[in-house]
């Protein structure tokens, strides 16, 4: 090929990585607009010969994407079809960034460098836009500050760039001083984020990942002074979480001891109380379902507010269970004289979806930490999982096994996921409302209800063959990335979202296959 006309194809495809990488967590819109680019480049510069020659010999690129194979076999047995074939659109980039990639000259090291830094950079700029929805706009759920993509793909991009500027932060690399008080400054406020984001699941995988690489390193190192200074750090995190995890868990429990509210017969206004004295669930101590007149409660409610006491409030649960919940949280009888105690602000409050006194204060990550201990602890009592992460997590995970017994082998197919769980939800007759009723928010149990555990195997060979790589045993940028995606997986369906999925073939694909590993001699066991 002429040079000029290969340095043209050279700067486009770099050009198409680079906007994939950027739109990640910005644009779905233009992270297509970069695979279809890079698509046509390839296709325009053409070799196809060498080109598929080079794909089929090179047995990473044929395990990453045969991913892709699972979902074509799967549409064999589906019953939608139509469905399938729109699921395999979206999975498209599992065929070909693993095809182009592994047929183009490998990014030289600043490059691939300069990829990630745009790729950190982009998520930067996420960051601000949900910053300024933060402070610019009323919401009644955190995640809605997200402006492009979901909070937990954001959390997962904010946790593998914080781990990106640790590795420049603290490498040889040539960078400046002054960058790398960029770096760490960036680092600071990707961790506060995290914190205003409430995201328990991205922090969660923060500290795991720290901590797991924490450990590598103290295996790996041969400097006794540097291994007992990573064992004191390590002491050290772990100690300040747990004591901060335990201060909210005491704080919690101080009001599970009292159980206050006493039974009584009848109200101020001589209406008869009703409840359930076998139900459990508590309130800053106190029984929720005791001591209640619906009669009374809605009269006085609908009285004071828009949103009618028999249908949903503002965050899609159902309004009545959480004035139940607040009016027990504060110690008041759930009647007309209790409404009548609530100030304006609370009645607001309540309309958005808040369920206790103790959520009234700005929303935070210390106020998220305690309603997912509400929500765990109540899990078995509660008949009402709708709007309660934790306990939806249980219906998602309850029905998916379900499915999965039921189709053990092969799964229920490519096109089939969503006819299944429909059909599932309905035969546990849930408590879910169908708006509710989503899929397994598991990755490992996604890939088993709908390949069986023939799929599942298959998904587990292609996350762990790249360690057959010597030298990706050693690669900082690969482990942080699989434990991150590992970690992910166990609470996500990653993959299954266009955002989840790109992320996952697009650093899967670039790790192993798009650069140049210059330290190694085995990079050719890559290419």
């Amino acid at each position: 090929m002429n040079p000029g006309l290969k340095n043209i194809h050279r700067y486009i495809y770099f050009f198409g990585i680079a906007l994939v990488a950027a739109s990640l967590p910005l644009s779905k819109v233009t992270m297509s607009s970069g695979e279809i680019i890079l698509f046509g480049n390839w296709i325009v510069e053409g070799h196809f010969k060498n080109k598929f020659r080079t794909f089929f010999n090179n047995k990473t690129a044929l395990v990453i994407s045969s991913l892709f194979l699972l979902h074509i076999i799967g549409l064999i047995y589906t019953t939608d079809f139509n469905y399938g074939i729109f699921d395999l659109r979206v999975k498209v980039p599992m065929l070909l960034l693993p095809l182009i990639v592994s047929t183009t000259e490998p990014l030289r090291k600043k490059q691939f460098q300069n990829l990630l830094l745009l790729f950190v950079a982009a998520v930067l700029a996420s960051t601000f836009f949900s910053m300024f929805n933060y402070l610019t706009k009323d919401f009644v759920d955190i995640r809605e500050i997200c402006a492009f993509i979901s909070h937990i793909r954001l959390s997962l991009m904010i946790c593998l760039s914080i781990f990106i500027l640790s590795y420049f932060l603290f490498s040889g690399d040539n960078y400046s001083k002054t960058l790398k008080l960029v770096f760490a400054i960036i680092i600071i406020w990707f961790a506060v984020f995290l914190v205003i984001l409430e995201s328990i699941t991205g922090l969660s995988i923060l500290f795991t990942t720290a901590f797991i690489l924490g450990l590598i390193s103290l295996f790996k190192m041969k400097n006794k002074l540097y291994k007992m200074g990573i064992v004191a750090l390590i002491i050290v995190i772990s100690s300040l979480v747990v004591i901060y995890f335990n201060n909210i868990y005491k704080d919690y429990s101080s009001y599970s001891l009292v159980h206050k509210s006493e039974v009584r017969k009848v109200t101020a206004q001589g209406n008869p109380y009703s409840g359930d004295s076998l139900n459990y669930e508590t309130e800053n101590g106190n029984y929720i379902f005791r001591n209640i007149n619906d009669n009374e409660l809605r009269e006085s409610w609908n009285q004071r507010s828009a949103i009618k006491f028999d249908s949903n409030d503002r965050k899609g649960q159902f309004l009545k269970y959480t004035l139940y919940r607040f009016l027990t949280s504060k110690g008041f009888y759930k009647d007309a004289d209790g409404v009548s105690k609530l100030s304006n602000d609370e009645i607001k409050a309540i309309e958005n979806g808040v369920a206790s006194v103790n959520y009234l204060q700005k929303k935070s990550l210390r106020t998220r930490i305690y309603e997912t201990i509400w929500e765990i602890e109540n899990a078995q009592e509660s008949a009402n999982p709708n709007g309660h992460s934790v306990m939806q997590r249980l219906e998602y995970w309850k029905a998916s096994l379900g499915i999965i017994s039921d189709n053990l082998l092969f799964g229920v197919g490519t096109g089939d996921m969503n006819i299944a769980f429909a059909q599932q939800y309905d035969k546990m007759k849930s408590p879910l409302e169908k708006r509710w009723r989503l899929r397994s928010h598991n990755q490992f149990l996604s890939i088993t209800v709908g390949f069986g555990l023939f799929g599942l195997l298959w998904f587990l060979i292609i996350l762990v063959y790249p360690f057959l790589i010597k030298w990706v045993r050693k690669d900082y940028f690969y482990i942080v990335f699989f434990i991150i995606l590992i970690l992910s997986m166990t609470a996500e369906d990653t993959i299954e979202s266009q955002a989840g999925l790109t992320f996952f073939v697009f650093f899967n694909t670039m790790l192993l296959l798009g650069r140049t590993i210059e330290e190694t001699p085995d990079q050719q066991s890559v290419k």
